[in-house]
């Protein structure tokens, strides 16, 4: 599949960024539906007796012994690949019914919250090995804060003479706010708050824009063989994951990946979320709301090496782990799914099929630190969801919904 695709890399610069730091208890007795409060009914006391439902055949995508071949078909549910089940099912009834067609991982019995807070074992040395420096390093970490000041007035000069509100955009997270930026006159590290960060190799850089012009493959995330056969998708994750493992991060879940060629240069643009204790952490779709955390990150990798990076919130160190709690499977969320349809709390058609469902960790900013929570996330395609919107009269339909993993609790709907 082709696409055009222009420069997308995120162009909030790390000097016009800044920590903000909310939080927000929740209301009791309240269900949050998409921003609507409805009263606890009848249908809490249904979703409730889902959740705690004992006795069920819990496949968690292999067989058991307490259900049959026969039953899965009728639930919609195939074997896949190895730790893996196929669900092709529809729910609900009427107009207001969804479509699952998605190959969903095997989930573990049992998760933590857990409590994040920026990373403090992040200092120079661990940022000079990012860097990996091929000439004498340079600690530009003031010239950094001086353009950053620098720019905020320019922006803010613009704004005066618009007659505006401040235009500088603030990414919500967490973190101290301080700088440590090294170079080496090539290459350009930068640690921000000790959550996030940037790279930049200059000549790698050049070859990339040269080539970022043209016409863009997307990619399947899930082929790790896709893209050049000589340095492929899988290769240049593995590549990526070196540069990053020096900060830490045990592993990253793809989002999106393109590939950029032409005859004598080619890339891959990544886009990724970090992975915590073997598990995604929920990722943006679409435009970024930016009073939420969204940990995600950006690279341009090459068989030549990585020429770009950027991190939001990636760097997380654990603060706290709530007790393990038992992770509702898929039958169960189905089950919850058909309970939302039918009270109204979704509305969803069936032309687009829900082609994702993934256990993820939530993220939600409280008291200066983010606080990580297991939910099942079901979503569409965005590509397939904004054509059908395009074509079709309705502007109402659900095409992103997180579930709470272990309450079945509707946490959002989108």
């Amino acid at each position: 599949m082709h696409m055009k695709k222009g420069l997308i890399k995120i162009l909030i610069p790390f000097f016009v960024s800044a920590v903000l730091l909310s939080g927000c208890q929740p209301a009791p007795e309240v269900s949050n539906d998409d921003e609507i409060l409805r009263a606890k009914g009848s249908s809490e006391d249904e979703i409730e007796a889902i959740v705690q439902e004992d006795g069920e055949a819990e496949t968690n995508g292999t067989e058991t012994d307490g259900i049959s071949a026969e039953e899965a078909a009728e639930a919609g549910r195939t074997s896949g690949t190895a730790g893996t089940e196929t669900v092709s099912v529809v729910l609900g009834s009427g107009e207001n019914r969804m479509r699952i067609e998605a190959e969903i991982a095997a989930a573990p019995e049992a998760l933590n919250t857990l409590t994040m807070q920026a990373d403090s074992r992040l200092d120079g040395e661990k940022l000079q090995s990012f860097l990996e420096p091929q000439g004498e390093v340079k600690d530009f970490t003031e010239e950094l804060l001086a353009e950053e000041e620098a720019e905020r007035r320019r922006v803010a000069e613009i704004d005066e003479k618009l007659g505006e509100g401040s235009s500088i955009v603030e990414i919500a997270g967490v973190g101290d706010g301080s700088r440590l930026a090294l170079t080496d006159g090539n290459r350009k590290a930068v640690l921000v708050g000790r959550t996030g960060g940037s790279y930049e190799d200059a000549s790698l850089m050049e070859k990339c824009y040269a080539v970022a012009k043209e016409e863009a493959q997307r990619l399947d995330v899930k082929e790790k063989k896709a893209g050049d056969a000589s340095f492929s998708l899988e290769d240049a994750k593995a590549l990526l994951m070196r540069k990053l493992s020096v900060f830490g991060m045990e592993d990253i879940y793809l989002t999106e990946a393109y590939f950029y060629g032409s005859d004598s240069f080619s890339f891959y643009e990544l886009q990724f979320c970090p992975v915590v204790d073997k598990i995604p952490v929920a990722y943006c779709f679409g435009q970024q709301d930016i009073s939420r955390v969204y940990p995600n990150g950006f690279a341009w990798v090459s068989a030549e090496g990585v020429a770009d990076i950027g991190l939001w919130n990636c760097f997380m160190e654990q603060a706290a782990a709530a007790e393990k709690e038992k992770i509702l499977s898929f039958d169960k969320v189905q089950k919850l799914l058909e309970t939302y349809l039918k009270d109204g709390r979704l509305e969803c058609v069936e032309d687009v099929s829900f082609s994702a469902a993934e256990l993820v960790y939530y993220v939600e900013l409280k008291d200066g630190t983010l606080v990580l929570s297991p939910v099942w996330n079901i979503h569409m395609d965005l590509g397939e969801y904004v054509e059908y919107i395009g074509q079709s009269d309705r502007d109402d339909s659900v095409w992103t919904i997180y579930i709470d993993a272990v309450t079945g609790e509707l946490v959002e709907a989108q």
